[in-house]
Order: C-alpha cells, then structure tokens, then sequence
C-alpha cells in the first residue's frame, strides 16, 4: 500500500519528535497535523523540508550535549635529539 505525501510526512514528524523525547500525545499529534497542512498548502515545492526545518520553532525540542568528536588539539613538540660527531 503506498502512502500519501501527507502520511509520509506525518509519520517523518512523529518519529523525529519521538526520537527527540517529545512525547506523542494528543495535542503534540494535532500540532503535527497543523504544521503538516501549512507544509502541504505552502507554495514550496517539498513541503517535507518545510516542515522538517520549522520543527524547532513549533515545538519545545532539547538540543542534546554532544560529546566532542576529538580531543582537543595542543600544540606539543617532538624533540629530535641529534648527536654530534
């Protein structure tokens, strides 16, 4: 069974809120819904990347800490000791 647009987008959103820790309750859904409808009705020609990038703004997402992907650089030194002949 191949899903509308709109269901693709919907379950996009519920399942990033999700992972996010947003809890899917009925008022968050209808929210979704809202936000959906503006992506579809907008002139944009991918509603999805409509929706996906106002998420922040129309809903109270934690941005998580993340850990650094490097320790951090220092600069060091790596004496060559050269002996004298």
């Amino acid at each position: 069974m191949v899903r509308s647009l709109a269901e693709h987008i919907l379950s996009r959103v519920c399942d990033y809120l999700s992972a996010m820790g947003v809890e899917l309750t009925r008022e968050i859904t209808l929210h979704a819904l809202t936000l959906v409808e503006a992506g579809l009705s907008s002139e944009q020609e991918d509603p999805l990347q409509f929706v996906m990038t106002r998420l922040h703004d129309h809903f109270a997402i934690q941005h998580p800490d993340l850990p650094t992907t490097a320790p951090p650089i220092t600069r060091g030194s790596m004496r060559f000791h050269h002996e004298n002949s």
